[in-house]
C-alpha cells in the first residue's frame, strides 16, 4: 500500500470516533468475501497498534510481532464469522490481546523489555494529565522503571492501564474491548495507577 492509500485510510478510520469508521466497514465486508487486498488494508491499518501495545505489555518487538502475526492469522481464518453491524475494532483487539497474554504465558516474562523497543511515540500521554503518573516518558530511567513497574498490576489492571493511559483509548471503548462497564475499567485504572505511584515514586519513610 502506498504512502497516500494508507494515509487516507487512517484518517478515514479516525472519523466517527463513536462508532465503526465506514471505510473499515467496507473493508471488513470485502474481506469477508475473500478479497485479499482489503483484508491486508485492514492488516496494515491495525498492526502497528496491536505490536505496540504487545510492548507496553511488556514482550519484546520481536515477540509483540509474532503476537500481530497470530493475530491476524486467526482474523483470516475465522473473518467470515465475524457479524456485520458488530464492532471490528472490539473483535480485532480481544483476539490480539488474548494473543499477547499467550506469548507472556509461555515463559516470557512480562516487564523485561529492552529500552530500545520503547521507540518514540509508544507512549501516549494521558487524556487526564493530573489524574496520569507522568506518562509522558520524557528519560531512560523512568521508561525502566515504568516497564519494570507493570509487573506489580493484575492481568486486568495492566490491560486497562495500557489501553488507557498508554493507548489513549475511551474508557467507554475499553470496556467493550473487554465485556467490562466502564466503572469496573474506571476502577481497574485508578487501582493500577495508584500501585505505579507507590512503585515509582515511594515515599521517604
Amino acid at each position: 500500500m502506498d504512502t497516500i492509500k494508507q494515509g487516507a485510510i487512517e484518517s478515514a478510520a479516525a472519523l466517527g470516533a463513536g462508532g465503526e469508521s465506514p471505510v473499515v466497514t467496507a473493508l471488513v465486508e470485502r474481506a469477508k468475501m475473500g478479497d485479499p487486498a482489503a483484508f491486508g488494508d485492514l492488516m496494515r491499518l491495525h498492526e502497528r497498534r496491536v505490536i505496540a501495545i504487545g510492548v507496553q505489555m511488556g514482550l519484546s518487538v520481536d515477540d509483540a510481532q509474532d503476537a500481530c502475526q497470530e493475530t491476524f492469522l486467526k482474523v483470516f481464518r475465522y473473518i467470515g464469522r465475524f457479524r456485520s453491524g458488530e464492532s471490528f475494532f472490539k473483535w480485532l483487539y480481544r483476539i490480539a490481546i488474548h494473543a499477547i497474554y499467550d506469548h507472556i504465558g509461555r515463559g516470557r516474562h512480562p516487564g523485561v523489555v529492552s529500552l530500545d523497543d520503547l521507540r518514540d511515540g509508544e507512549f501516549a500521554q494521558a487524556a487526564d494529565p493530573a489524574a496520569s503518573i507522568g506518562l509522558q516518558v520524557e528519560n531512560a530511567d523512568l521508561a525502566r522503571k515504568l516497564v519494570s513497574g507493570l509487573n506489580c498490576l493484575t492481568r486486568r489492571e495492566r490491560v486497562v492501564f495500557v489501553l488507557r493511559d498508554l493507548q489513549d483509548m475511551e474508557t467507554g471503548k475499553i470496556g467493550r474491548i473487554l465485556g467490562m462497564s466502564q466503572v469496573t475499567v474506571r476502577r481497574h485504572c485508578m487501582s493500577a495507577r495508584q500501585k505505579l505511584r507507590e512503585r515509582l515514586f515511594p515515599r521517604d519513610p
